[in-house]
């Protein structure tokens, strides 16, 4: 077993209304986690939201009530700098205009401040981060593209003006925040060409550099995300296809990792899966020639390394073929349909990579009978101080994970259940469960829950949860 519940299990439950969603979370790496909801309208301009801190072990630290403006949702969150910052919308109402918040939590002394943005007016769907005074903002939305840097503290706003390019896409942001600068990559167009750009910016919005990534006769680049990697220099890692390949939009050929210092680009490396595939006989190659296959890729770092992690998945449907004189119509039986029933996961490719962009390792993780509703980044990494890299994703109220140190097999895939509160608890269903690491060697899983309980007087009851996990050496 790799991923391990304290005994008893570290559990918290808050009851909820039957199927309602209403409690969000952050993790607060060692100052514990904090837990976060509306709990009450006092007044039609004011509602009370109650923050509970718990400690690492799930213990409660304190509990706060505060009262905010009526009708504000919560949109996103960031932790940095021993700060939590929420950032709250009230949508437009009759004669009020769209408003946005940031409520500031300063951990250590527990003092609060909310800050309106009143320059800001978009409508947010997209990502944030706060450093310092300054939140950066990207709406990346059909009928809004925009890169927002806005200082809290002194309302002062800048949004970029590209001139007459079309901006289609905000691929990538990331801050650094030991240089104090931001990197964007953006894709353009106009009348002529389609091209990737890499913008470099301080705090305040001001453009220091912008360069146009290198053009290559057989590549085309899908996705790029950004990648801090040292001083003053940025790893660039994505998918990319290949002019020949013929193969539908949203499926790539491979992955690419190209490094940008000093304001030059290294030549690209490229990874072509046709060729990494081959090492796996147990893939299923009809499923791969899927002509509806579809790929989505997360990168994220951890133990100074990258990982890219690309999920195989394809839309799935039940067909139906009406065989009785209901399906009768006035030009005959009607014809066989397609159902649509969810995505089918197949399996994940995980890359690893040094920092300069040199591959390191290459793993298939299998994703067994993942059918959902929608798309999302399954699964993930985690690689501890010896580098020991352990893959992992939720579903069906199921851990299944993998721990590897290179290609050397610690422990090989399993299942472990999540375990409830009471011996007597019965699950009769999960949803939006998901696990993600906490610090040092713990992790931290979270969801909703429905649970039946068949002691007298326990009854039945709707909960969401989070659960401490551990991962055994």
């Amino acid at each position: 077993m790799v991923i391990a519940q304290a005994d008893p299990p570290l559990r918290i439950e808050l009851e909820s209304a039957k199927d309602q969603q209403d409690y969000k979370f952050i993790p607060l790496s060692k100052y514990g986690v904090a837990v976060f909801y509306q709990s009450a309208i006092l007044s039609i301009d004011t509602a009370q939201w109650v923050i509970i801190h718990y400690d690492t072990n799930l213990v409660r630290k304190n509990l706060f009530k505060l009262k905010l403006p009526n009708l504000c949702q919560y949109i996103s969150a960031d932790f940095s700098n021993d700060k939590l910052y929420l950032f709250l919308q009230k949508p437009a109402f009759k004669k009020d205009t769209l408003r946005n918040y940031i409520l500031e939590w300063n951990i250590v002394t527990d003092d609060f401040q909310l800050f309106d943005l009143h320059n800001y007016k978009y409508p947010f769907r997209s990502s944030i981060k706060v450093v310092d005074d300054y939140i950066f903002m990207v709406i990346n939305e059909q009928k809004a593209k925009k890169i927002v840097f806005y200082n809290h503290k002194t309302n002062t706003k800048n949004e970029w003006q590209l001139g007459d390019d079309e901006l289609i896409a905000i691929e990538s942001f990331t801050v650094d925040s030991i240089a104090k600068k931001t990197y964007v990559c953006l894709f353009l167009r106009n009348k002529k060409n389609t091209w990737a750009e890499i913008f470099v910016a301080d705090y305040s919005g001001k453009i220091m550099e912008r360069v146009v990534l290198p053009a290559y006769q057989d590549v085309i680049y899908n996705s790029i995300t950004i990648n801090i990697s040292g001083k003053d220099s940025i790893l660039l890692i994505g998918g990319y296809s290949n002019n020949r390949d013929k193969r539908q939009n949203g499926c790539f050929s491979g992955i690419f990792s190209m490094l940008f210092s000093k304001n030059r680009f290294s030549e690209i490396n490229t990874y072509p899966f046709g060729a990494l595939l081959e090492k796996d006989s147990s893939l299923n190659k009809k499923q791969l020639l899927e002509s509806s296959l579809t790929m989505n890729m997360l990168v994220k770092q951890s133990n100074g390394k990258f990982f890219a992690v690309t999920q195989l998945f394809y839309p799935e449907y039940q067909h139906n073929v009406s065989s009785s004189h209901r399906g009768f119509g006035y030009y005959g039986f009607a014809p066989p349909t397609n159902v649509f029933v969810g995505f089918r996961f197949l399996n994940a490719y995980i890359s690893e990579f040094y920092t300069k962009g040199t591959p390191l390792n290459e793993w298939f993780f299998p994703l067994t009978n993942v059918l959902t509703q929608s798309i999302y980044h399954l699964v993930n990494v985690h690689q501890d101080n010896e580098e020991n890299s352990l893959f992992y994703y939720v579903h069906n109220n199921e851990i299944v994970s993998q721990f590897m140190n290179g290609q050397h097999v610690i422990s090989a895939q399993s299942s472990t259940s999540v375990e409830l509160l009471q011996r007597a608890d019965i699950l009769e269903y999960s949803s939006n469960l998901s696990m993600q690491h906490w610090y040092d060697n713990s992790f931290i899983l979270s969801g909703y829950q429905y649970i039946r309980n068949s002691q007298r007087g326990k009854g039945k009851r709707y909960v969401f949860f989070l659960s401490k996990f551990i991962l055994l050496n």
